[in-house]
């Protein structure tokens, strides 16, 4: 992987985290400019669509930072985000990536980090559910409240999970992406393990992009949509031919 490369994916990761750590924006934001500066100086300036794009970013993850003391626009900071992490996926797609033998850390980091993902987001999206479903049952009948688990627990085992969750998740598909990079020359494809994984992880983005939003059945349905393509990608893709080394053989 060039300079380049490895900056907007070290800067892909903290804004991940940017979600529940603001200061990840402000630091995301400049390996995000970091890596443009990288590839400008060894292709030249705006040579590529992946430079405009790590620009922007950034510039959008560096004012959502400026909005993190401001709650009330705190809507408008998450926006600011998924645009940027967005844009730094695309960045990934049109960087440079010379094939290469993948190193034994990598391997080992991406599937531990998945294994964390999968692990905390079962009990994240599971209390997630349970929550969105008791306060629509609260709400239509009050007196239940007494019988039934706090909603702030379950609110807070929740969002304690899915925060970890989300952000291993992000990190096994940024290094996913790299091993792609390696093996097949792009970090992006129409594999089916590929695209489940990647649009389980955009859902979790628009889950806690509009999670001031989301009530009842739409909140527990899309959690459970973004946790049953993660699943898939780990169950059911190796089995459609998948070019993962993962794949069962036929």
């Amino acid at each position: 992987m060039s300079l380049a490369s490895v900056l907007a994916f070290l800067g892909l990761a903290l804004l991940a985290l940017g979600w529940f750590w603001p200061r990840g924006l402000g630091l995301g934001a400049w390996l995000y400019l970091g890596a443009a500066l990288a590839d400008a100086l060894s292709k030249g300036v705006f040579s590529g669509p992946a430079q405009p794009a790590l620009v922007l970013g950034g510039l959008l993850a560096l004012r959502g930072e400026a909005l993190a003391l401001r709650p009330k626009l705190s809507s408008l900071r998450r926006y600011l985000l998924a645009l940027a992490l967005v844009l730094g996926l695309f960045a990934l797609k049109a960087l440079p990536h010379p094939r290469g033998e993948l190193p034994l850390f990598l391997t080992l980091f991406h599937a531990g980090a998945f294994l964390v993902a999968y692990l905390a987001l079962a009990v994240g999206v599971g209390a997630g559910v349970m929550c969105a479903l008791q306060d629509l049952r609260l709400r239509a009948h009050p007196e239940r409240a007494l019988g039934a688990p706090p909603l702030w627990s379950l609110r807070r085992l929740e969002r304690g999970y899915l925060r970890v969750g989300y952000g291993a998740a992000t990190l096994g598909l940024g290094s996913g992406m790299a091993w792609a990079f390696s093996y097949f020359g792009s970090p992006l494809s129409l594999d089916p393990k590929e695209v489940s994984a990647f649009l389980g992880w955009l859902l979790f983005t628009l889950y806690f992009l509009l999670e001031d939003r989301l009530r009842g059945r739409v909140r527990a349905g899309l959690l459970l949509l973004a946790y049953a393509l993660l699943l898939f990608a780990f169950l059911g893709a190796p089995f459609l031919g998948s070019r993962h080394p993962s794949r069962l053989p036929p």
